[in-house]
């Protein structure tokens, strides 16, 4: 019989069991967990927010799902990997034996070494135990600032306004979200918080966490008032667990091939400890989203039991939802194409969420980033009120692995109904305004001689 051990709960680790289970009825799979419950990390900062009502409603009991499709599960902490033995050490269950493996530790808060991080009510926001305390702090706060301009943070910094605290973000760099949206699409977010009622300081690293004992304040250029202090300053890959064991790791995220086996056979990883490639560029890139650990997982608890899963690539798609604003994106940005060299074209076009004379009509900003030298879409960025920016960005995501052009964006053969959609579908117009763009980039070459 063959014997699987899992390492990890989450979204990664859970998908891996359930999997192998489908691909191999007879397979004896135990997966190793160091927290009774099975949640979305992403759902937490609405918990807080209050949209949804009490964590009972995001969370489910992992022991119980494993035993409905007869996987072992235990709750403990993992001390070791023995690769020469095939065993995984535990702190207090002793070891397990394994055939396969698969690694799924997931990622660590990172906490900047700035003076004061220590004091108290400096929180992270990695799981449910994080969450509880920062609700806990609420009813006995004010002034609240939140670290960093990703979308950790602004989705935190959203909840606590909502929740009517007085709410300051400050991000290092110029822009919010510097790593998923160009500055143009961003900056309607900025927008938005500050609509809301949030001070948004961009630019502003943090010197120091002011107080003593409980944090009074944050000195970044000028000094904020603070209860209540919430970092969303990134996350790093765990595999700590993984390069103790001889795994190859790169600055701590576990190396995986297209199956998500490592350098070591037989031993398989998946989810926020791994690097993923690009789809476009087919280099590193850390993908640390609830979707790439699904699809991970389950290649590697397929492969593990004998199955055959690939994983491809990733485009890193994500949606967002600030108050009534959404912002959605997949591919490349604007910035990642100068640093990978790619010359482009790029189709923005401002329209509508329905037709223009019915009633809750909203505006929609689409962004569409083609690759000059073949036309193909290679990045989409979607802002706007109201609904359909998910939507969008999945359309744009299946053209991108379906190497379309944007003339094959041209003749998409859309719907159409007042209450839902304008007349002129939104993509179709973007694609339109690159490829107007690249006739007059032709006439300015021909111009020339």
């Amino acid at each position: 019989m063959h014997n699987l051990v899992i390492i990890g709960g989450g979204a990664a680790g859970l998908s891996a069991a359930l999997e192998a289970r489908k691909i191999n009825g007879e397979a004896d799979i135990t997966l190793i967990g160091n927290e009774e419950l099975f949640y979305s990390p992403c759902s937490l900062p609405f918990v807080i927010g209050g949209h949804i009502d009490g964590f009972d409603k995001i969370s489910s009991n992992l022991v119980e799902i494993c035993e409905d499709s007869k996987i072992k599960c235990i709750i403990c902490e993992v001390t070791g990997i023995d690769t020469e033995n095939k065993k995984v050490l535990t702190k207090e269950k002793g070891d397990f034996p394994y055939n396969s493996l698969v690694i799924a530790t997931g990622g660590i808060p990172f906490r900047p070494p700035i003076p004061g991080i220590d004091n108290d009510n400096i929180f992270n926001l990695k799981d449910i135990h994080d969450a509880k305390r920062i609700l806990e702090r609420i009813p006995g706060s004010k002034k609240a600032v939140v670290v960093g301009g990703g979308a950790v943070g602004i989705e935190v910094a959203a909840s606590l306004r909502k929740r009517g605290l007085d709410v300051t973000l400050i991000e290092y760099c110029e822009n919010l979200l510097v790593k998923s949206f160009d500055a143009d699409m961003s900056s309607q977010v900025k927008e938005k918080l500050q609509e809301e009622g949030i001070k948004v300081i961009t630019g502003s690293g943090v010197d120091e966490f002011m107080g003593e004992g409980g944090v009074t304040g944050v000195k970044a250029g000028q000094i904020y008032e603070a209860d209540m202090v919430v970092l969303g300053t990134g996350i790093r890959a765990d595999g700590k667990l993984a390069e103790d064991a001889g795994i190859e790791t790169v600055k701590g995220a576990i190396k995986t091939d297209g199956f998500m086996q490592t350098n070591i056979n037989d031993i398989y990883a998946a989810g926020d400890c791994t690097f993923s490639v690009s789809l476009i560029t087919f280099k590193p890139t850390l993908s640390q989203l609830g979707t790439s650990a699904m699809r991970q997982g389950k290649a590697a608890g397929a492969n593990a039991v004998g199955g055959y899963a690939i994983v491809e690539g990733v485009l890193n798609s994500m949606v967002l939802k600030i108050f009534d604003l959404e912002i959605g994106r997949t591919g490349l940005t604007g910035e990642d194409t100068k640093t990978d060299g790619f010359h482009t074209v790029v189709g923005k076009i401002k329209t509508t969420t329905k037709a223009s004379y019915f009633p809750g009509t909203e505006s929609v900003v689409v962004k569409l980033i083609f690759n000059t030298l073949n036309r193909r879409l290679i990045g989409a960025q979607v802002v706007g009120k109201g609904e359909g920016v998910a939507e969008k960005i999945d359309l744009c995501a299946l053209a991108i692995q379906n190497n379309n052009t944007m003339e094959n964006l041209m003749k998409l053969k859309y719907c159409y109904t007042p209450p839902l959609t304008p007349i002129d579908n939104a993509i179709v117009d973007a694609a339109e305004n690159a490829h107007r763009k690249t006739l007059r980039i032709k006439e300015v070459r021909k111009r020339r001689f």
